[in-house]
């Protein structure tokens, strides 16, 4: 166990350095990146659409602030939809020559992922605090807990999927593009119709990014019952997904 969180710590290091490796600004991107996509939606959606939260004051600060929070949860998300299908075969040598806990490899982009969300939260934290404390947004690991195991399952479906379907590489973007949007991020779920409630009920991204607002924004605790089964649920797609890369695992070599 203990070498395992070694493997996976150092993987994790190696992940990191890569993606910030050929930048000048390097590791700033974990602040920077964020804070220039909030500014570019606020403008868009605040200033151009004039869409306003129906909660809080309506000025740009607020609103800024809520899509800072949202649009972190789903760069989380889309970061492991997109790069986990080629987690697998992008290392062929550790398939077919070295005895390696290939889990960890898409655990490795999940963690990565999150990094860079918990330095986006931490300045969504900061700013929130700013406008008014509120003690419970501590709780806030707990409410993200099942998003992380939704995260996790799904890099181990793609990164198994992914070496026999090279084409979930290529789909996976329009698929987080259209999560960007099935979310509301730039919007309110309140402007949702009545007949499309749906999409939120069954998406743990809005139902986790809706739930962040509130216990960051106005200090509301979520419903227990729907923290609850979001959990549950997640823990069974969780084994599911081990169970089939598991199940698969035995065929990587041959198809790399």
């Amino acid at each position: 166990m203990t070498q395992t969180i070694y493997v996976y710590r150092q993987w994790l290091l190696r992940e990191l350095q890569l993606r910030f490796r050929s930048s000048a600004v390097g590791t700033g991107w974990l602040i920077l990146q964020p804070l220039v996509h909030i500014l570019l939606f606020t403008l868009v959606f605040y200033e151009f659409f004039k869409i306003r939260w129906p909660v809080g004051d309506g000025s740009i600060g607020e609103y800024g602030l809520q899509v800072f929070i949202g649009l972190s949860l789903y760069a989380f998300i889309a970061d492991v939809i997109n790069r986990s299908p080629s987690s697998i075969w992008s290392y062929p040598y550790l398939v077919t020559k070295v005895r390696f806990p290939l889990l960890l490899l898409p655990a490795v982009i999940v963690g990565a992922s999150g990094v860079q969300l918990i330095f986006s939260l931490c300045i969504a934290g900061f700013f929130a605090a700013w406008r008014e404390v509120h003690f419970v947004a501590g709780l806030l690991p707990l409410v993200l807990f099942p998003l992380f195991l939704y995260a996790l399952a799904l890099s181990w479906l793609l990164g198994a999927a992914g070496v026999y379907l090279r084409d979930i590489g290529h789909l996976a973007p329009s698929v987080s593009s259209l999560l960007l949007f099935l979310t509301p991020i730039f919007y309110p779920a309140s402007m949702i119709p009545e007949s499309m409630k749906w999409l939120i009920t069954f998406n743990p991204l809005a139902w986790t990014v809706e739930a962040a607002r509130s216990l960051l924004m106005q200090g509301y605790m979520p419903e227990y019952m729907q923290w609850g089964l979001h959990l549950a649920v997640a823990l069974i797609l969780l084994g599911f997904s081990k169970w089939f890369f598991v199940r698969t695992q035995s065929g990587f070599a041959d198809v790399l």
